[in-house]
């Protein structure tokens, strides 16, 4: 019997809008899915049929792609989003990775992606990965005939947390056949968290320094008025974050000037990927020339936290600097550059410390006043 699928493929991708609506319901036996195949529950609790060999797959959605990479598929890869082309070759992903530059597009990138059905027809993956609302799992899977794999892809602050994320790698190296590479970054990342806590366990509460987040990506760019009340690098080196009073559970949240000026920090981080706004801010607000970490220029630039969902190879990288910067006692053997590299080789197979500073001016003091 064909599939509607077959049908879809035959009529080719310029023809796919005319057609496709009129298939819902075609019939799905095909020599595809007679493949040999096996089931696993994906990160949305969803029984998904998987072929035994995957060969070709795409990632749909904020945070999709970057999995691929860190479990060193990319080879995989026969199409992306349309930023990988653009805004995205800043991230650490696509540094390692350039020739996802050059792959078709499948679709646009954003918040809510849910990548293009008929192109994604067109290049005839054998899974596609995704990230975003569940429901647009199934929808996805109807449109294409081809198995979605929803991925749970979360902050890795707490210890449940990470262990979804472990979760999450380790169903993408089911399916990719690459179980050894997802235990590898998965044991790295907890070596390097227990290396991190174990450095900073000791400190008493009264002797933590008080520090600021600011202008850290969530959904788009923001200003130094906007933070975090979980911030890894200050929760994994006994960092006292000045917004842990504030009573929201939102992922990130933005202040008022006056909350800022309240809280007094004596160290401040900014994202480098929006120093412009942050200068912007600063200039326009004089008083913040009053805060501590203004007046003893104890204010620092970090890798971005988060590009089209969270960059954990920076997260530990910013955590190592946040480390040093605010311990540089317990820190002292640590090099940065080094340990960047460390970071990067590990997940993603290559340092990326020269590239990363090349376009951002990040992992150093920032002059604000």
């Amino acid at each position: 019997m064909i599939s509607r699928r077959s049908v879809l493929q035959a009529l080719g991708a310029g023809s796919l809008g005319a057609v496709s609506g009129c298939l819902d319901g075609f019939p799905a036996s095909s020599a595809r899915t007679e493949r040999e195949t096996h089931e696993i529950t994906d990160g949305f609790g969803r029984t998904v049929a998987i072929p035994e060999t995957v060969g070709r797959v795409v990632g749909v959605g904020p945070g999709a792609l970057r999995q691929l990479a860190y479990l060193g598929a990319t080879d995989l890869v026969v199409g992306v989003e349309d930023a990988e082309d653009g805004w995205a070759r800043r991230v650490p992903y696509n540094l390692a990775n350039p020739e996802l530059r050059d792959k078709p597009v499948i679709g646009s990138a954003g918040p809510n992606a849910g990548g293009n059905s008929e192109r994604i027809l067109a290049i005839d993956p054998d899974v596609i990965f995704y990230y975003g609302e569940p429901s647009r799992a199934e929808t996805l899977q109807s449109q294409t005939d081809t198995p979605v794999v929803g991925l749970a892809i979360v902050d890795i602050t707490d210890a449940s947390a990470r262990e979804t994320m472990f979760e999450t790698w380790r169903l993408v190296g089911d399916v990719l056949g690459k179980a050894t590479r997802a235990e590898t970054i998965i044991e790295f990342v907890r070596e390097s968290i227990t290396d991190l806590q174990g450095r900073t366990d000791a400190i008493s509460v009264h002797e933590r320094v008080g520090a600021y987040a600011g202008a850290i990506n969530y959904k788009g760019s923001h200003g130094i008025a906007t933070t975090r009340k979980r911030f890894a690098p200050f929760h994994w080196c006994s960092v006292e974050n000045v917004a842990d009073a504030i009573d929201t559970d939102a992922a990130s949240v933005a202040v008022s000037d006056e909350q800022l000026l309240s809280w007094d920090p004596e160290t401040v981080f900014v994202s480098a990927s929006n120093l412009g706004r942050v200068r912007e801010d600063v200039s326009a607000h004089p008083e913040y020339a009053s805060i501590r970490a203004f007046e003893t220029e104890e204010t620092y630039a970090i890798l971005p936290h988060a590009s089209y969902h969270h960059n954990y190879g920076s997260i530990l990288a910013n955590a190592y600097f946040v480390g040093k910067t605010v311990y540089p006692d317990r820190f002292d053997d640590v090099n940065i550059r080094a340990k960047t590299n460390e970071i990067f080789e590990t997940m993603l197979g290559t340092g990326l410390y020269e590239p990363l500073l090349d376009r951002y001016d990040a992992l150093q003091g920032l002059d604000l006043q």
